[in-house]
């Protein structure tokens, strides 16, 4: 019995430690009252950057199916590519079928809260279904132009200018400021180019090339990353690299030799992240592959061209793209994402390219179905895998289809996060007792069943507020979120 007490009157210590970190200096638990110093670790859903101005996939699937799969996998983030041409436009296919059938989910219903929303509404309707899903989210500037990450070397067009660029960028920001699960800005895609045989003008870090204009990389970075952090303070910068420094040529934006001669210092290190893209010989075929050495030349290529950065603790690095199309185990791309894995996976934060089976070099998570799982692939990556998050806070949806009516029969009501109404009765599932607040009352039931399992004599339903099937410390932090509301 005293075993027992002495157990709730932990849990109960520790419950209110956190609430008293939550509500003192209005510290927020998922972002640890700053940028997120965790590991990302997910994959990226592309299509917003893509003519269809809309992730691919949901011709086939219901979005949250989507991003229900990408949690069950065990991923904790997305990464999401967008580009500038997309705002103010209208997505070309999504599925919007009333009596359509999720293939994972047997779901009834196809994308119905979508009908009549832009880009830009989708993207929000995305983001808030993975933010009460506990996903976070990299939002990825991947081109200006539709489709035209392939052909810009720069940040900025003839048709976008830098100016333009920054703009886009603040508005976003504005836009997903409120959102707990938007963490983090990748400001542009894979940044390249060279003076020999590559694209031109060419990328350049902490100068600019004679004769090409403005094309230091570093320095633009930074203009923008500062701006974005005036509106919030709390979001991770992330910096991609270049592909040819001091005549040294790596993958478009994996090369970060210049961090050593030129690492950024206007974005507080907490705020950054450099970005290097790795991939294996279905990309392209680096003359490493098939040096007599392979995998063993590996590690030292990855340290000279950007690793150093995270070694050397200058700051985190993300990963925000890598992957391979075939995983048969013996072959040179198994071989190499074996080895990167083993050196970079625990100790860094990436993003798998990609959750979509449509990318040319490196298919995806998925097979072409949009639904079956590509086994090989996650079971090479799964064991990297960082701790998953709870539920964030995301703003109540109140989007209005802008170019139509939906009837009643074919939209949903959305779930909002719950607030206080002025006359109307809510169901809040941290208010345990029922008695219209989240108080100490609450605590206590949760401490009192602390451990406790689906099937164990002392599990309450009610108690398990992610439905997970125990009473853990993620229950412990929803109801920290929520103490002292009151409805």
């Amino acid at each position: 019995m005293r075993k027992k007490v002495y157990k709730i009157v932990s849990v109960t210590m520790l419950v209110i430690i956190m609430v008293s970190a939550c509500l003192v200096g209005n510290i927020n638990i998922a972002s640890a009252s700053g940028p997120y110093s965790g590991r990302l670790t997910g994959v990226n859903w592309f299509g917003f950057e893509t003519s269809n101005y809309v992730v691919h996939g949901i011709w086939a699937r219901d979005y949250k199916s989507v991003l229900q799969q990408i949690k069950d996998l065990g991923f904790n983030c997305v990464r999401i590519p967008w580009c500038n041409d997309m705002i103010g436009k209208k997505p070309n296919s999504v599925q919007i079928n009333a009596v359509g059938v999720d293939p994972y989910t047997k779901k009834t219903g196809l994308n119905l809260d979508l009908e009549g929303l832009d880009s830009l509404g989708i993207l929000d309707k995305i983001i808030g279904e993975a933010g009460r899903l506990g996903l976070m989210i990299v939002l990825d500037n991947h081109s200006r132009q539709a489709g035209g990450y392939m052909t810009e070397t720069l940040w900025y067009t003839a048709k976008t200018s830098e100016e333009k660029w920054i703009s886009d960028w603040v508005m976003m920001a504005k836009r997903y400021k409120d959102y707990e699960n938007v963490v983090g800005y990748d400001l542009n895609n894979e940044p390249h180019g060279n003076l020999t045989q590559g694209m031109k003008p060419p990328a350049t870090w902490g100068y600019d090339e004679e004769g090409y204009g403005n094309t230091d990389w570093k320095a633009a970075a930074e203009k923008c990353g500062v701006e974005l952090l005036k509106v919030n303070p709390n979001a991770l910068i992330i910096v991609e690299g270049v592909e040819n420094y001091k005549g040294a040529n790596y993958w478009w934006g994996g090369n970060l030799k210049g961090v050593r001669d030129y690492p950024i210092t206007k974005i507080p290190k907490a705020n950054l992240m450099y970005s290097p893209h790795e991939y294996g010989p279905e990309v392209y075929p680096q003359s490493w592959f098939t040096s007599p050495d392979f995998p063993n030349n590996l590690p030292q290529i990855w340290d000279e061209n950007f690793w150093f950065v995270q070694k050397e603790n200058i700051a985190p690095l993300f990963i925000g793209e890598f992957g391979i199309k075939d995983p048969t185990p013996g072959k040179t791309p198994a071989i190499w994402l074996k080895t990167f894995m083993e050196y970079a996976g625990k100790k860094c934060s990436w993003t798998y390219w990609s959750m979509n089976p449509n990318s040319g070099d490196t298919g995806g998570i998925l097979k072409d179905d949009w639904a079956t799982v590509e086994q090989a692939k996650v079971d090479a990556i799964k064991a990297y895998l960082a701790p998953q998050m709870p539920p964030f806070k995301v703003p109540q949806d109140t989007s209005n289809p802008p170019s139509s009516t939906p009837s009643e029969s074919n939209t949903p009501p959305a779930t909002p996060t719950p607030t206080k109404p002025s006359n109307s009765t809510v169901l809040v599932a941290e208010d345990i007792n029922g008695d219209s607040t989240v108080n100490m009352t609450d605590i206590m039931e949760i401490a009192k069943r602390f451990g406790a399992v689906a099937g164990d004599a002392r599990y309450k339903i009610n108690c398990d507020l992610n439905s997970d099937g125990a009473i853990n410390m993620t229950d412990v932090i929803m109801i920290a979120k929520k103490f002292g509301f009151t409805y």
